[in-house]
């Protein structure tokens, strides 16, 4: 402030003093340029009169030529304009003068004058004409350049003269300010005394700052609580939420679009982070008013991007855009087309088989020894039909998860026991053994029924001539960890990510043969999910599988 009002003073001071000095220099340079035109024109009457009087006789000028541009210059012209006498140039050299302002003023009134550049001294010339008695025009001109050095005299003194003021108007605003502001200076805006006050017209604005200290305090105590809410909010988005200003520069980024972009360092542009051309597009679109969505796929996964622009008085100030990941809702898609697929077909292979040999039956093309095969068959496929119906049942219940507990206490080795003795019909020379320890678990008996005779069912099913299947029991972290393990023909690598999905085969050959539905494991990993557990597999093609499940539900004590 003490600044401001220094300057302020100077700049008072200062345009005064130029005016000032201006105006005089005007003032002075019009008094003599004025004193100089007068001489002129009194010499030129005098000299009128001495040529009028016949005192001066005819004069030749070519011999009084003079070359000091300060003196004045003597012209004597024809009433036709030519000129007849000069004092400086050769007449024979000089152009006709009848277009001369002051030489035309001077042949209709008697005298004439006119300032302008003259072509023949090359300087800025002030000229006067008298009409002389026998006709011809007297010119008198006289050089403005020397009447500007005439000025040039005072300037030194008026140059002096300006310095010494704006020195001296330097110091008074000096002193003058720091007088002004030292009041204000001493007052202490943290602990604000109106005593101390010492300008009684600043009272009123102290006690509105006081007042507006207080409001600003809370306001700033409000903003910074709303802001870390903000961020807490933001932060926590599984969402990747971007602001944008309306020249592309990221104002704000929350964690989940630095997971998906790496670090943002400052305020960047938006094109630094994705170069993906929907993406550059619709934020160009945005940017220009529209409301745009697309797709982004990034690190393996799929993305919706919303971009919504922000209006402000009429004219986009910026954009928001939202990074959805999308990725497990396209899996999920993917598997419902595919799930609707495979139960259109395993419900319609059965079907089919069923329907042409009733068909035949119905309409005696069926030879009768072949009535008893068909029926078998239609009995077979039924069966089928009605696993596949089963399994489908199940898995709905788990999807909507209607399941009860039904949790109870029993022993894994006993349970694996009656499955294996219900699966002895299917052995044939394939050998199945447990190891392990016995395990109490609380948990569905009948759920876990079902998952060991799916992956027990599996290393029968898949094993080769004279193999085995092993399932072992062990305590792991809490968990009850069940391995089953075959010596079977394996399952390749590129398979391995999507056994447990629904209707999903590593060999179609091989599963119709068997006769499996490909939602045994799946009903297997739902089961340790609703067990709070999980699966996993390793398999090496044509050396076997193994299955391992983690189901909790330890028995106390056990």
């Amino acid at each position: 402030m003490k600044r401001r009002i220094y300057l302020n003073f100077i700049r008072l001071i200062l345009p005064c003093v130029v005016i000032l000095t201006v105006v005089l220099s005007v003032l002075f340079q019009n008094a003599a340029i004025n004193r100089e035109f007068g001489a002129v024109r009194e010499n030129a009457r005098l000299m009128a009169d001495l040529l009028n009087s016949g005192i001066v006789g005819e004069i030749e000028f070519s011999d009084h030529i003079s070359v000091a541009p300060d003196r004045p210059r003597l012209t004597v012209i024809a009433p036709n304009g030519a000129v007849l006498l000069d004092s400086m140039i050769n007449v024979e050299l000089m152009e006709n003068h009848s277009d001369r302002p002051e030489v035309i003023s001077a042949l209709e009134t008697g005298t004439g004058e006119d300032r302008r550049y003259s072509a023949t001294t090359g300087l800025n010339t002030y000229y006067y004409t008298i009409l002389l008695n026998d006709g011809n025009v007297l010119r008198l001109a006289h050089m403005v350049s020397g009447l500007a050095a005439v000025v040039a005299i005072a300037a030194p003194s008026a140059a002096v003269a300006v310095i010494a003021v704006l020195l001296l108007a330097n110091i008074a605003a000096r002193k003058v300010s720091a007088r002004i502001i030292q009041p204000l200076s001493s007052i202490d805006l943290n602990t604000i005394d109106l005593n101390t006050v010492e300008y009684e017209e600043l009272e009123p604005f102290v006690e509105k700052i006081e007042r507006q200290k207080h409001e600003i305090d809370e306001k700033i105590a409000a903003l910074r609580e709303r802001t870390l809410a903000i961020e807490a909010i933001t932060g926590n988005m599984r969402e990747g939420l971007i602001l944008i200003g309306k020249d592309g520069t990221i104002l704000m980024a929350n964690d989940a679009v630095r997971e998906l972009f790496g670090e943002i360092a400052g305020q960047i542009a938006i094109v630094h982070i994705c170069r993906e051309e929907d993406f550059q597009h619709g934020v160009r679109e945005c940017l220009g008013g529209k409301s745009v969505e697309t797709r982004l796929e990034r690190g393996g996964k799929h993305y919706s991007v919303f971009l919504n622009p922000v209006w402000a008085d009429g004219a986009v100030s910026g954009a928001v855009i939202f990074f959805i990941d999308v990725t497990q809702r396209r899996e999920a898609e993917r598997q419902r087309r595919e799930f609707s697929a495979n139960v259109s077909h395993e419900l319609k292979t059965p079907l089919t088989t069923i329907s042409a040999l009733s068909e035949m039956i119905e309409s005696g093309m069926a030879k009768a020894d072949d009535v008893s095969s068909f029926a078998g068959r239609i009995n077979e496929q039924s069966g089928r039909l009605l696993d596949v119906i089963n399994d489908i049942i199940r898995l709905s219940e788990f999807d909507e998860g209607g399941i009860a507990k039904e949790f109870t206490t029993f022993d894994m080795w006993e349970l694996t026991e009656e499955v294996i003795n219900a699966l002895n019909g299917s052995l044939g020379d394939i050998e199945v053994r447990i190891t392990g320890e016995h395990i109490d678990v609380t948990a569905n008996r009948r759920m876990i029924d079902e998952l060991l005779y799916n992956l027990i069912d599996n290393g029968i099913k898949y094993n080769k001539a004279g193999g085995s299947v092993t399932v072992d029991f062990e305590r792991e972290d809490g968990y009850c960890k069940i391995t089953v393990s075959d010596t079977g023909m394996g399952i390749a690598p590129e398979h391995h990510a999507r056994v447990f999905e629904r209707f999903y085969r590593a060999d179609h050959s091989r599963s119709k043969k068997t006769g499996g539905t490909g939602l045994g494991l799946a009903i297997v990993k739902h089961i340790t999910e609703h067990h709070v557990g999980r699966c996993e597999l390793a398999s090496v093609e044509g050396e076997g599988t193994t299955v391992t499940c983690w189901v909790a539900g330890l028995a106390v004590g056990s």
